[in-house]
């Protein structure tokens, strides 16, 4: 006889309450909105990744930080991305860090991840919709508005 172990997942909501996670991304100011409220990407001294994930009418089910890096770099892989997103049944993700330098410009790196992203949500059927890169709250970009990510 086998012995074959039973496992469950399941998502814990952090305590704290003052979200309004009523809230849909249709823009880019509303997604950077969103990561400076309840990620606080505008005041953090070294890079974070988070992403926020969506159902299919872009309502936010929920923000994850995905990694915490040091002044200059996070570590970002697909795995720790799309964990999350699958255990929302996420229709859709935005993605978001910061540039602690306060520079909001993209570098090979950030769209090198995109596309990666990108690619690695297509085969499960989620939608990358955005990243957001926030140098400040008034200094951000949008890498879809720039066209930096690919189709």
């Amino acid at each position: 006889m086998v012995n074959i172990q039973k496992f469950s997942l399941r998502i814990v909501k952090e305590s704290g309450g003052r979200y309004d996670i009523d809230k849909y991304v249709r823009n880019p100011f509303q997604a950077r909105d969103l990561f400076v409220e309840v990620v606080e990407l505008d005041r953090r001294a070294e890079e974070v990744f988070a992403i926020a994930t969506l159902d299919v009418k872009n309502k936010v089910t929920g923000v994850f930080e995905v990694s915490t890096g040091t002044l200059t770099s996070s570590l970002v892989t697909p795995r720790e991305v799309f964990k999350r997103a699958i255990l929302q049944n996420a229709a859709g993700i935005v993605l978001a860090h910061n540039h602690p330098s306060g520079v909001a410009d993209a570098s090979s790196d950030d769209i090198s991840i995109t596309k990666k992203l990108q690619k690695a949500g297509k085969i499960m059927g989620i939608n990358v919709v955005d990243h957001i890169i926030i140098g400040s709250r008034d200094n951000f970009i949008s890498m879809q508005e720039e066209n930096l990510m690919t189709d």
